[in-house]
């Protein structure tokens, strides 16, 4: 696995080349006559996920009112990083853009040597949604609230593991914030994505696990898992009846988890002032939100400024806690 990263990491450095040498000879764009040609729009992370469906989902509609085609570029690979580093590396004249999530500021710190800094080498458009994460538990679990759980694991000291789907993962992240925070000792399980960790979840081989909305409403519905409370100042949306963590008396898990939309550093702000305002106009259509929703994402929009304080703040945040509980991976 480690070797994996390790040549993933060097292929950023081949592909960060590529991708600026695709900016050769162009000059910046001006906001009147942008976007000039086909926008790319790079998401680092494999087709069909929920940061894929909302790039395809914004890019037709955004594309018909620039008049011009919006290609989005699967580029995944070692924690989205592989993707981004492109971006960044990009001509910054508007026409290559990153949609991505939370990972974005947390990944970098998970390596002792990151090919680009997240808040210096990006220039922020669009806090595009937010979504929560829920933990769940096999029905066989003898807890039916938060409160339970922790009483539970606190009686069979170092029996309970808790599953996430990736190392250095929000769900990761998330569930050391909560051991400390509840005072536990579960043992972290790390998955190769959801639905592989979704799978154990409810052939019962992992007890518990922190996972998406999308992906606990329709298994708490028929009542093969349990939700026990969601991450977030607010409860979600699609599951009104889970309580959040902090109304079960646990703080620290308040962070929400976003989907941005980025530009390398050097875009032209005329460019991502109205890049930031069309992307929105989209986030506002009906038939975009409902689509969304469905996957527990709860769209939202924002300024570039205001993008740029939640990075900033999210940078340090995770940051202190993946130094913290030293979680590495290289």
């Amino acid at each position: 696995m480690q070797h994996t990263r390790r040549k993933a990491l060097q292929q950023i450095g081949a592909g960060a080349l590529a991708a600026g040498g695709l900016g050769l000879g162009l000059r910046p764009a001006r906001a009147d006559s942008f976007p000039a040609r086909p926008v790319r729009l790079v998401v680092p992370y494999p087709a069909g996920g929920a940061t894929d469906v909302l790039a395809r989902a914004i890019a037709e509609p955004l594309g018909k009112m620039w008049q011009r085609p919006i290609v989005v570029e699967n580029r995944p690979g070692a924690s989205g990083m592989i993707g981004a580093d492109a971006v960044a590396k990009a001509d910054a004249d508007g026409h290559t853009a990153l949609l991505t999530i939370t990972t974005l500021v947390q990944a970098p710190s998970l390596y002792a040597k990151a090919p680009f800094d997240p808040v210096r080498d990006f220039a922020p458009v669009s806090n595009l949604g937010t979504t929560s994460l829920v933990f769940a538990v096999h029905n066989s679990v003898p807890a039916t609230t938060l409160a339970e759980f922790i009483a539970l694991v606190k009686s069979r000291p170092k029996q309970f593991n808790y599953g996430s789907f990736g190392t250095g993962s929000s769900g990761h992240l998330f569930g050391e914030v909560f051991n400390d925070a509840a005072g536990l000792d579960m043992t972290h399980v790390s998955y190769k994505g959801e639905a592989p960790e979704l799978n154990d979840l409810l052939g019962g081989q992992v007890p518990a696990a922190i996972i998406s909305v999308m992906g606990a409403r329709p298994h708490t519905a028929t009542g093969r898992l349990r939700a026990l409370a969601v991450t977030g100042p607010a409860r979600a949306p699609q599951l009104p009846d889970v309580p959040t963590f902090r109304e079960c008396g646990i703080a620290g898990m308040d962070a929400m988890g976003w989907f941005g939309l980025l530009l390398p550093a050097a875009a032209p702000r005329p460019v991502v002032e109205k890049f930031s305002a069309d992307v929105n106009r989209v986030l506002a259509m009906p038939a975009v939100r409902g689509r969304m929703s469905e996957m527990g994402v709860v769209l939202m929009g924002s300024t570039p400024d205001a993008f740029g304080d939640t990075m900033r703040s999210d940078y340090a945040r995770w940051g202190k806690v993946i130094r913290t509980r030293n979680i590495r991976l290289d």
